[in-house]
């Protein structure tokens, strides 16, 4: 505070003295020290600023002896060569689009958005089993992966969907590639609920099926206008102009087809066989998850004839021969299903038919009930399980892996569907037969399909010719301690699955969706044409003839002239008789 003020006076010589105006004087220092640079742009004051906030940040002692130190660090901070033309941020157009991507799945969930899927529901959901970065790092020992970032993307977009569809158990399938775009698949396990509501809605829609269209209502109706024509012919003969009937002649009949299609196999319910699992999917990185429909046996059937690469398209048809009825969605479905029947492995043991508390004689009942009944099909993990050293799962013969999901019939199925089912007995049948008898199966009709059984060794796979069926190495060869297995399919190019040597291990999918052809594939050639008509002279095609063949024909073919009678001698003589009587009287 300034105390020691002098006001306006005069000094010896007359004039008048004015006292300074401090807060002038002060904005005038400022806008001195704030004058920038011709050179570097850069002005006093900032950088007396930025010093003496170091100082006091540090607070080092004797700062009067590296004043001059502080003040040259500052200025190599700011320092920018001539050189760089770059922005002070500069994010590339890749990198921005994908942060954009990212930024919501990132946000925490709103407390109070509404969820599908119980509290105690969600605990069964697990994340753990979901960790993307541990997956990704044994996938990097194998060789094989996808980039961090998508990995990283993939586990935060599975958080928020479990949250948002009624998901019991979720788990990475794999990566499809396609032409245009990519498809990423998790395979998930819906809720007992969710799956009883989707059966019946397929029960209502079995029960009542689709009204006959607009064309086969226009078909019948042809189809009566023509019997109604007939018989108006037939009864009513009304000549008209130029001694014609007025109606229509009588049509010949239609041809009647006599083949009858096979009946097709019902889809199996939600939850069962090849829907037991259900999948999602995404073409990239911020797009929603895509659920793909419930699988048809007929989709199965024609994927299995068809050679087609995906598009990244859920919408674009399939245009091939033979001819599949449903778009890419259906066709994806599809081969997901038959890759994961064919290369959903596991370690010999670690699955098991016996109950999780039972015991070995219970285990034991269990098998030998099996083994007069159907065929097991719901497996459990095997508390007792004890992993088999690395050299069993480096084993070539592949004994010590096993299939743990169900073989997809040529039907189309898991289970097979008799098309001609034997029709019951009847009480009278029943007492006729004795109470040791059996009825007979009925004889001529179709053989049932099998395949082979749940946990059935990879030994047992057929090769394609010399190539087996499938290849198993080690991550490392020095340290096997901490060495990872990786079992290949060689049917399924893009099919792996990883082992450690503990209880971990992992199946994974990232190819193109195709199998394995020793040949160059060749579609299925059209059928022979059928004979509409038994061939005959009248329907055969000749050469036409020339024109002195049918002049020569016209010759051969003339009326041939009548033959002369005989002469008869008896009249002859009589008449010379009857002259000679007219002389002699």
């Amino acid at each position: 505070m300034i105390s020691n003020y002098e006001l306006p006076h005069e000094d010896d010589q007359g004039t008048v003295v004015e006292v300074p105006n401090y807060e002038k004087e002060f904005n005038n220092a400022k806008m001195f020290l704030q004058m920038a640079s011709t050179v570097t742009g850069d002005n006093l004051y900032d950088h007396l600023t930025e010093v003496l906030n170091k100082i006091l940040a540090e607070r080092p002692e004797n700062v009067i002896d590296f004043f001059e130190e502080y003040s040259r660090k500052v200025k190599e901070r700011r320092f920018r060569p001539l050189t760089d033309h770059l922005e002070d941020i500069y994010v590339p157009p890749g990198r921005y689009d994908l942060s954009n991507k990212l930024m919501p799945v990132l946000r925490p969930l709103p407390p109070g958005e509404p969820s599908t899927v119980d509290p105690e529901d969600l605990e069964m959901a697990d994340m753990s089993k979901n960790n993307m970065m541990e997956l990704n790092y044994y996938l990097e020992q194998c060789g094989i992966g996808l980039p961090r970032i998508e990995m990283c993307y993939i586990m935060l977009s599975i958080r928020k969907l479990i949250h948002t569809e009624p998901i019991s158990s979720i788990r990475f399938w794999g990566k499809i590639f396609g032409t245009l775009k990519n498809y990423i698949v998790l395979e998930t396990e819906l809720k007992e609920e969710e799956y009883m509501k989707r059966n019946e809605t397929y029960n209502q829609e079995a029960e009542n099926p689709p009204e006959t269209t607009t064309e086969e209502v226009v078909m019948k109706g042809e189809g009566g206008l023509a019997e109604a024509l007939n018989e108006l012919a037939k009864v009513q003969e009304l000549p008209g102009e130029g001694g014609q009937s007025k109606y229509p002649r009588p049509l010949p009949p239609e041809p009647v087809i006599l083949y009858e299609e096979p009946p097709e196999p019902p889809p199996e319910p939600s939850g069962v066989g090849v829907n037991k699992k259900v999948y999602y999917v995404c073409r990239e990185i911020g797009q929603p998850w895509i659920q793909l429909p419930d699988l048809k046996p007929k989709h199965v059937r024609a994927s299995r004839q068809i050679y087609k690469s995906f598009t990244g398209n859920l919408e674009e048809p399939i245009l091939t021969y033979p001819e599949f009825t449903g778009n890419e969605m259906e066709y994806l479905r599809a081969q997901i299903a038959r890759i994961s029947a064919g290369t959903q492995i596991s370690p010999l043991g670690y699955y098991t038919f016996g109950g999780e508390g039972a015991g070995e004689g219970e285990e034991e009942e269990e098998d030998e009930e099996a083994a007069g009944g159907e065929t097991k099909t719901e497996y459990r993990v095997n508390p007792k399980y004890e992993a088999p050293p690395l050299k069993d799962l480096l084993d070539g013969s592949m004994s010590f892996w096993v299939h743990h999901t169900q073989y997809i019939l040529p039907q189309g199925r898991t289970t097979w569907w008799n098309p001609n089912p034997m029709p019951e007995l009847g009480e009278g049948m029943g007492e006729e037969l004795g109470e040791g008898e059996e009825p007979e199966a009925p004889r001529g009709g179709p053989e049932p399909e099998t395949g082979p059984p749940l946990l059935t060794p990879l030994s047992e796979d057929a090769a394609v010719e010399a190539v087996p069926a499938w290849s198993v190495r080690s991550s490392s060869n020095i340290i096997d301690d901490f060495a990872i297995v990786v079992v290949r399919s060689n049917l399924w190019p893009g099919a792996y699955c990883f082992s450690t040597q503990g209880k971990l291990f992992q199946n994974v999918y990232l190819g193109y969706g195709h199998k394995y052809m020793e040949h160059n594939f060749s579609p299925l050639p059209l059928p022979p044409i059928q004979q509409e008509y038994p061939i005959g002279p009248e329907i055969m095609e000749v050469t036409d003839p020339t024109g002195a063949e049918e002049e020569q024909w016209r010759i051969d073919h003339l009326p041939k002239p009548k033959p002369m009678p005989p002469a008869e001698e008896a009249p002859h003589e009589e008449a010379e008789e009857e002259e000679e009587e007219d002389e002699d009287e």
